[in-house]
C-alpha cells in the first residue's frame, strides 16, 4: 500500500481485538474478528464486535482509555510530578516539543481514531443489517455513545481536529480539521439519538456497557462546556433523580459495580484490576512511588477533607515524603479483580448542575448540589454570598472531588478561560496560551497534507 493510501489518522486497520472476559458477554469471543458484512449477519458476532470496542479500551496500559488521559493532563495541570526525570516532564513544565509526539500518537491520536474507525464500521454495517430490531438498537447506541467518547476527549486534548463519520480511506486520509463547535454539535445529535436506543438498566450487574445514564452523563458535560446552562441542569437532573445510583462512601466509589458508577471498564487482563493502579502505585514496600501529588493540590484540600485521606497515600524515601494517588487501591499482580475503571460517575453529575444552576442564578439550588458532595467528604455546608463566589466555590470543589481523573482539571481551566491566569502563576517564566492544547503529531501532519499544525508548536 502506498503512502497515500494510509489513512493519516491511522483508521485503516478493521481488526478488533476481542480478548474479552466471558463475565463481559455471553458468548464465546474470537480473538480477532474481522468486521466485515458478514459478521452482521448474526446477532451474537455484531455484539461481539461492538463489545470488543469496550476490550480495546482496557487491553494496554498506554492506552487513553485505561490511565494515560488521566496521567498526563494531571502532570499538564500541575496536579502530579514524575519522580524520575525525563519526556514527562515535558508535560510537566507544559513545555511538549518532539520526542513526546510519538507518545501523544500511540496513546492518543492513534488509539482514538482506531476506536472512531469501529464505531463508523460497525454503524454502517448495523444499518440494513439482520440484526434483530432490539440488539440493533442498542448497539447502535453503544457505538454513537462511544464514538462521542473519543471525540469528547480528542476535542479538549487537541482542539480542532477532524470529523470522521464515515470508513472511506480516501475521504479519511486527506479531511482538514473541524472546529471543536461542529464536532461538539455532532456530539450532541449522537448522543441524543444514543440515549432514545439505549437500555435503561445494566444486564448481569456489571456497569460496563453504555446504557441511556452514560449518554445523559455525557451530553450533561457537552452542553456544559458548550454554556447550555438550562440543557446540562435538565440531563444532569434526570440522571440524579435515577434510583439506580447514590453518591458512596468514599472507600467504595471506584470499587467493582460500585453504586456511584454509571458506566466503568471491566478489565481483560485478569492478573490487573486497573493499568491506572499499576502505574501509580509501588509495586513492593521498597519502591518509589512514580506519580506524585504536587505540593499545589495536597494544599488546595482543605481541612477536615476526608478525600485527602481517602484518595491520597504517602511513604517516606530518603527521609521526603511522598505522596501520590490512591483513588484506586489495587495494585494488581493476580489479586482478586475488585475495581473496575470507572469512566462516568455521579459525584461529577452534582458538581454539572451545581454549576449549571449558578449560571442560571439559581444560587440555593447550585449550594444544594455542592454541599451533597461536601457532606460526604466530611465537610460542612459552605454559602455562597453571589453568583462570582458559588463559581469559586464550585471550581474548588471540582478540583478536590476530581483531581487525578480523567483530564477534568486540565479541561475545567480551559473551558472556564481561567488557565493562563493560573498556569502563569506556576510557570511564570515559561506558560504561553498555545500551552492550554497538545501539538498534533508531527506524524499525522506528515501523512494527511490537509492537518494543520496547533499554535505555538
Amino acid at each position: 500500500m502506498t503512502t497515500a493510501k494510509r489513512s493519516s489518522l491511522a483508521l485503516l486497520m478493521p481488526i478488533l481485538l476481542l480478548s474479552s472476559c466471558k463475565k463481559l458477554i455471553e458468548i464465546d469471543t474470537p480473538i480477532h474478528q474481522v468486521i466485515n458484512t458478514e459478521v452482521f449477519k448474526s446477532d451474537s458476532l455484531a455484539q461481539a464486535a461492538v463489545l470488543g470496542i469496550y476490550s480495546d479500551m482496557s487491553a494496554s496500559a498506554t492506552s487513553y482509555s485505561s490511565g494515560q488521559t488521566t496521567l498526563y493532563t494531571a502532570l499538564s495541570a500541575n496536579e502530579l510530578w514524575y519522580y524520575t526525570p525525563g519526556l514527562r516532564d515535558e508535560f510537566a513544565n507544559c513545555d511538549i516539543e518532539i520526542g513526546s509526539h510519538s507518545t501523544l500518537n500511540a496513546s492518543f491520536w492513534n488509539l482514538m481514531y482506531k476506536h472512531i474507525y469501529i464505531t463508523n464500521m460497525c454503524f454502517e454495517q448495523l444499518n440494513g443489517s439482520v440484526v434483530s430490531p432490539a440488539l440493533k438498537a442498542r448497539l447502535t447506541g453503544e457505538v454513537l455513545f462511544l464514538r462521542a467518547f473519543c471525540y469528547f476527549q480528542l476535542v479538549n486534548l487537541f482542539g480542532d481536529v477532524p470529523l470522521v463519520t464515515g470508513t472511506d480511506y480516501r475521504i479519511n486520509a486527506q479531511l482538514p480539521r473541524s472546529s471543536v463547535e461542529t464536532i461538539y454539535d455532532q456530539l450532541i445529535v449522537d448522543l441524543k439519538a444514543a440515549a432514545e436506543t439505549l437500555p435503561v438498566s445494566y444486564a448481569g450487574g456489571n456497569r460496563v456497557r453504555a446504557t441511556r445514564w452514560a449518554a445523559l452523563a455525557l451530553l450533561a458535560r457537552i452542553h456544559l462546556y458548550r454554556n447550555n446552562w438550562q440543557q446540562a441542569a435538565d440531563a444532569s437532573a434526570e440522571l440524579i433523580n435515577q434510583n439506580l445510583f447514590a453518591l458512596t462512601p468514599l472507600a467504595n466509589v471506584f470499587v467493582r459495580n460500585s453504586t456511584e458508577g454509571i458506566l466503568q471498564l471491566q478489565p481483560v487482563n485478569p492478573t490487573w484490576n486497573t493499568w491506572e493502579a499499576r502505574e501509580i502505585l509501588p509495586a513492593t514496600a521498597n519502591e518509589t512511588p512514580k506519580y506524585l501529588l504536587t505540593d499545589r493540590l495536597f494544599q488546595a484540600f482543605e481541612q477536615g477533607d476526608n478525600r485527602k485521606t481517602a484518595w491520597v497515600t504517602s511513604r517516606v524515601f530518603n527521609g521526603q515524603t511522598l505522596r501520590y494517588p490512591a483513588k484506586y487501591k489495587v495494585y494488581g499482580n493476580g489479586a482478586a479483580l475488585t475495581e473496575f475503571y470507572t469512566v462516568l460517575r455521579l459525584a461529577e453529575q452534582y458538581l454539572i448542575r451545581a454549576e449549571a444552576r449558578a449560571h442560571l442564578s439559581d444560587i440555593d439550588g447550585g449550594l444544594a448540589d455542592l454541599n451533597i458532595i461536601r457532606r460526604r467528604a466530611g465537610l460542612t455546608d459552605t454559602t455562597a454570598s453571589g453568583q462570582q463566589e458559588l463559581f469559586r466555590l464550585i471550581e474548588h470543589e471540582r478540583q478536590s472531588e476530581l483531581f487525578v481523573e480523567w483530564g477534568h482539571r486540565w479541561f475545567d481551566l480551559r473551558r472556564t478561560n481561567r488557565i493562563n491566569e493560573v498556569m502563569s502563576a506556576i510557570h511564570p517564566a515559561s506558560w504561553k496560551p498555545e500551552d492550554a492544547l497538545y501539538p498534533i503529531p508531527v506524524d499525522q501532519l506528515n501523512l494527511n497534507p490537509s492537518l494543520t499544525q496547533n499554535p505555538g508548536y
